[in-house]
């Protein structure tokens, strides 16, 4: 089974990094990007709604802790490092795996952490009602005929429009069909 949704990883070392990525792909979860700096991470979490974080305590360019704040809500973080790293993180914001690093471990708990977006989304699109589905679809066929984007690209962008605005997807799509 493969599971797709946005998983970013972000470590100190590239080499690292690259280590879970090989770790995850192996069990079938499909990720965004590997970062090494902080900037590099929140400049591309910044283009999706929500997702996963898989990082250490740190970064090149600064600590976890630091950056916390400006990682939005629906973004889940788990931290892999040693318990001592990982206890000046908040448990109400963090979920942690200690190293040596467990392949299942990881996998198991980014799977569980993919599966609370996916339950989120279910729980969020039942409250669209059918009208609201079919404006949402009529605005990304107009993004996709008149911008060339594929389905993909026009639901991301109208999502960074409606995070970036506060306005619904909904009224994002009305605009665009206007």
């Amino acid at each position: 089974m493969v599971l797709s949704n946005n998983v970013f990883i972000a470590f100190r070392s590239g080499k690292a990094g690259n280590k879970v990525a090989a770790m995850l792909k192996t069990g079938g979860i499909h990720y965004n990007a590997v970062c090494t700096t902080s900037s590099e991470l929140l400049t591309k979490i910044n283009m999706f709604e929500d997702g996963v974080i898989v990082c250490g305590d740190r970064f090149k360019d600064t600590v976890l802790i630091d950056v916390l704040d400006f990682i939005p809500d629906n973004f889940h973080i788990l931290a892999i490092g040693t318990m001592d790293t990982l206890d000046d993180l908040p448990n109400d914001r963090v979920f942690k795996l200690t190293v040596p690093l467990n392949r299942t471990d990881l996998i198991y708990s980014v799977s569980m952490l993919m599966n609370l977006d996916n339950h989120r989304a279910l729980i969020h699109n039942q409250f669209r009602t059918e009208d609201e589905e079919m404006i949402i679809q009529q605005a990304k066929g107009i993004l996709i005929h008149k911008y060339h984007m594929t389905e993909e690209q026009a639901h991301r962008y109208m999502q960074t429009k409606s995070m970036n605005t506060g306005e619904k997807m909904i009224n994002i799509a009305r605009l665009i069909l206007n």
